[in-house]
């Protein structure tokens, strides 16, 4: 008979530990490559999404269909001497002069400015004269040649980003000096080519890009305030002007900024995306930016990198299918609490909403300016003013802007001693056209001008 079969022995139990810690090991190191290739997929999904839509996905995509850049016939070459000329020094200086000489002017008659003051401001603008005669002559041609330059990093984008402020600045300092001078022909054309030189923001009007020009815009408003208020320029001068002004801000420029958005962060994020999509859709001659994330040798890094691309993407799309919509779409579609998916990126969700209500708020300024500028066109050949926003159309404006805020036409108000054109702001609230910041108030109640 064979002899009975030996019990089988237990493994001891650091044998047991350290065979369920490889095994452990395993299971991590097969799980976070299978994540490694689903995000991998995912992401090359999402890049898949915006070409089928024909969105723009490279600095290329954005400039087809433009106009090859000149040489002097291009405004360009003229923006590009003026900024090349602008240093951090002449920002300061031109700022405090200007901060200056607009509170002087809203306080004091044009006609009693001190004549030491003005001489003095006409000196500081003595300095810039051949900065002044190549912007203006750049406000008279075509700009085919982006100035500000996202494409060759955001190093080189802020620096110019801040020559164009001073320039602008300058000219706004420029149109204050005319204001004062009671030129009001020539302070309308200073502002008018202080409104071209905006262009220069429209070729690749990223976030930071994007935010610059919004504040110009709102300079360019305040000056033309001043010259309505201060001034007489001729109707030819006014009609010019409101024109200008009108197609500064296009109805399609928050989609545009985010689409261009999309491209500089696609282009700076291009070691995450998959080879195979890389090659078959992103621009193969890309300029190599200075902030281009290098693909990190850290697995764990890396997938937390791709799955942060995913969510960019996702709610960039959500941000761009918000702005699309009519007014007040795009607040009503970033307003209150967020969607579920967005959560875990609250921080883009939140700033493009922000960017949204900073574009509105512009928009208010630069549609209400229209408006009083038509209503001293119409109060110049009829001797009154219009007793209603409805007796501007055809004749002065084609139709009466909207207020962002509502989806509903501006709003207008007059009596004896003045007027005022508005929005009712962010709490969608008339308030009866207070636009100036009650005593004990923080800020106005409604939004737009009275004159």
């Amino acid at each position: 008979m064979s002899e009975p079969l030996k019990e089988k022995q237990p493994l001891p139990w650091w044998r047991r530990i350290v065979l369920m810690s490889v095994l452990a090991v395993m299971v991590l190191l097969a799980a976070l490559v299978s994540a490694g290739y689903v995000m991998e997929r995912q992401l090359g999904a999402e890049v898949i999404k915006v070409v089928r839509s024909g969105e723009p996905l490279s600095f290329s995509d954005l400039a087809a269909g433009r106009q090859p850049a000149g040489t002097v016939d291009d405004a360009s070459y003229y923006y590009g001497l003026a900024l090349s000329g602008m240093t951090a020094d002449d920002l300061e200086k031109l700022v405090r002069a200007n901060v200056f000489y607009r509170m002087k002017i809203n306080t004091e008659a044009a006609g009693e400015f001190p004549i030491e003051q003005r001489e003095e401001l006409a000196s500081v603008l003595a300095g810039f004269q051949t900065t002044l005669r190549n912007l203006d002559r750049g406000a008279d041609i075509g700009l085919f040649d982006p100035v500000i330059s996202v494409e060759k990093g955001i190093g080189v984008c802020v620096d110019r980003l801040r020559r164009a402020r001073t320039a602008a600045t300058l000219l706004s300092t420029r149109t204050l000096k005319l204001i004062l001078d009671g030129e009001g022909d020539a302070a309308a054309d200073s502002a008018v080519n202080m409104l071209k030189m905006t262009r220069i923001f429209d070729h690749q009007p990223i976030i930071v890009v994007h935010t610059i020009k919004v504040g110009v815009l709102d300079l360019a408003c305040k000056d033309i305030h001043l010259l309505l208020r201060f001034c007489r320029p001729s109707g030819q001068s006014l009609a010019r002007l409101q024109e200008v002004l009108s197609g500064t801000m296009p109805a399609d420029a928050l989609e545009k900024m985010f689409l261009t958005e999309r491209v500089y962060q696609t282009e700076m994020a291009r070691n995450l995306l998959p080879e195979n999509i890389v090659s078959q859709y992103l621009q193969p001659d890309a300029p190599d930016l200075p902030e281009r994330l290098r693909l990190p040798e850290r697995f764990r890094v890396r997938l937390r990198m791709r799955q942060k691309a995913i969510r960019y993407f996702r709610d960039m799309t959500r941000l761009i299918t918000a702005v699309r919509r009519p007014w007040p779409g795009p607040l009503d579609a970033t307003a209150g609490s967020l969607p579920e998916p967005a959560k875990r990126s609250r921080r883009l969700f939140s700033s493009g909403a922000a960017f949204i209500r900073l574009t509105a708020g512009t928009l208010v300024s630069i549609r209400c300016t229209v408006l009083a500028i038509a209503i001293e066109r119409y109060r110049r050949s009829h001797g009154e003013l219009p007793h209603s926003l409805e007796d501007l159309s055809g004749d002065y404006i084609d139709s009466i802007p909207v207020d962002p805020f509502t989806g509903e036409n501006l709003l207008y108000g007059w009596d004896k001693e003045s007027y005022v054109v508005y929005s009712v702001g962010p709490d969608r609230q008339d308030d009866g056209g207070f636009v100036r910041p009650r005593a004990g108030e923080r800020g106005p109640r409604d939004l737009g001008l009275r004159l």
